[in-house]
């Protein structure tokens, strides 16, 4: 799946969103998690949204990866949208979903709209979608499950950032 699809040219999951993911370190914000192994130092920074996005996300994680061996190099983030205190139904859900499937097209799984398949997912609680982006540049995904409600992943954030001529400031 190319990251500028020819129908779709220069539409990334970043344009789905009111709030610009590159001011996240603006305003207040709070680490929430940190873990250390032999090769990386993680810390998981969030705050809540200003607005809803897609009328399902209030709460917004960023997940900031340090190599411990490569520190001039560029830190992979990861971004968590989360549905904490919304009241999340299955309408919601779909319209994640058919808004991804709207930039991206099919997922991993050859899978386009929303499915009879999604909807069994959606009410046992198992629903899960995976778009690779550009031959795994970035990955979105979709997780509707028991312990987070609703969850909107895009992993390598600052690799889509680097195609919209933005930049992200971490302080």
């Amino acid at each position: 799946m190319d990251l500028f699809d020819s129908e779709k040219k220069g539409k990334t999951i970043l344009d789905l969103f009111t709030y610009d993911l590159t001011t996240f370190f603006y305003g207040e914000y709070e680490e929430v998690d940190s873990e250390e192994t032999e090769e990386t130092f993680m810390i998981v920074y969030e705050k809540k949204l200003p607005w809803t996005e897609l009328n399902a996300f209030d709460t917004l994680q960023f997940r900031v990866f340090f190599d411990k061996h490569n520190i001039t190099g560029s830190n992979p983030i990861n971004v968590k949208l989360l549905a904490k205190d919304t009241i999340i139904d299955i309408d919601n859900v779909k319209s994640v979903v058919e808004n991804v499937f709207d930039v991206y097209g099919k997922d991993d799984d050859e899978r386009a709209e929303w499915t009879n398949q999604d909807k069994i997912d959606f009410f046992s609680k198992k629903l899960k979608r995976i778009w690779t982006i550009e031959k795994g540049v970035s990955f979105v995904t979709v997780y509707y499950n028991e312990d987070e409600k609703l969850v909107l992943n895009i992993l390598f954030l600052n690799n889509l950032i680097k195609h919209t001529g933005k930049y992200l400031d971490l302080k």
